[in-house]
């Protein structure tokens, strides 16, 4: 694993990771989620590698350790927001690490809002796009969130550290699994993850309401099937997650988003949940049948072979 220096749009630089391979089928760049950092998918991005892959990965703004902490940005910065760094950031990662191999690219949670966000842009640069984690968005829950944010910004300041903000997106995601034996039961069935979680420091931190302004913003910008559409359609999704993951709507959530992919005109999305998984799928306790059906979807994407991606016991394809 080798850290790179990245110059940024707005003059700042911050660190990728990049883990090797001299003749890689691809590179796969990997997206964090919300509140957590990069190298938790170290375990991931290594299994990859061993099977001939490039990984890239990077921080986040306000992210492992990327100050000011919990915060994209200062409105207006570089002329265009939060957001559109935070995407900027994960396209001048691929710039800077990638040749001339395809290119797949994974989101996880708030990184899979990311990535739908980045395909929009430069989805023609990519062989495959997968969504971990994620759901599709209630565009009226959307506008209620931005609304009481931006009220509370003018009482509390743009970089205020919103427990409130933080308490109506999560509270309500560990009442599933009472009685609970952590704050954070909603995000593994396997109790030393969720512990490794909780000592993490840059993991489990609040964000700012800026932050939070920009990235309900963004995720607006993707919560239509015509805003999907300008994904093209003729990229291989694949949308996977544990059926019982409080973000996924228990279940409920990813066929939703894979239906708003199919009406936007989108021929190729699969989708995958795992009976009992929670939130983090490669961090389960099947976290190995996970890696091996991505790493099938993965080299599916480049070689010619007819076969399933999933067995008869296996979610089939939309």
């Amino acid at each position: 694993m080798n850290k790179i220096a990245i110059n940024a749009l707005d003059g700042s630089q911050f660190d990728a990771w990049l883990f090797p391979h001299e003749r890689p089928k691809a590179t796969v760049q990997i997206l964090h989620g919300m509140a957590e950092h990069c190298l938790r998918y170290t375990r991931f991005a290594e299994f990859l590698q061993h099977q001939g892959y490039r990984v890239i990965t990077h921080n986040h703004r306000g992210h492992g350790g990327r100050l000011p902490a919990g915060h994209y940005a200062d409105p207006g910065t570089a002329g265009v927001g939060g957001w559109a760094l935070v995407i900027d950031d994960a396209l001048r990662v691929q710039d800077a690490l990638c040749e001339t191999e395809p290119r797949v690219l994974l989101g996880h949670s708030m990184g899979s809002f990311i990535a739908q966000s980045w395909a929009m842009r430069y989805g023609d640069r990519l062989s495959g796009l997968i969504l971990s984690g994620s759901a599709r968005q209630q565009p009226a829950m959307l506008a209620a969130g931005l609304m009481l944010a931006r009220a509370l910004k003018p009482l509390q300041g743009h970089r205020h550290l919103s427990a409130l903000m933080n308490k109506l997106s999560f509270g309500a995601f560990n009442r599933p699994f009472r009685p609970n034996r952590s704050a954070f039961d909603w995000l593994s069935r396997d109790p030393q993850q969720v512990d490794a979680y909780i000592r993490d420091p840059h993991c489990g931190h609040l964000c700012s309401l800026q932050l939070w302004c920009d990235m309900l913003s963004g995720l607006r910008g993707i919560s239509h099937a015509e805003d999907l559409q300008r994904i093209p359609s003729s990229l291989p999704v694949l949308i996977f997650g544990g059926d019982q993951d409080p973000v996924g709507a228990m279940g409920k959530g990813l066929p939703a988003l894979a239906q708003e992919y199919q009406r936007s005109g989108h021929n190729e999305v699969t989708v995958k949940l795992y009976t009992g998984g929670r939130h983090e799928m490669l961090n389960e306790t099947n976290y190995g049948e996970v890696q091996s059906d991505l790493l099938y979807w993965i080299d599916n994407l480049f070689v010619n072979n007819t076969k399933d991606l999933y067995d008869n016991h296996h979610q089939p394809h939309l």
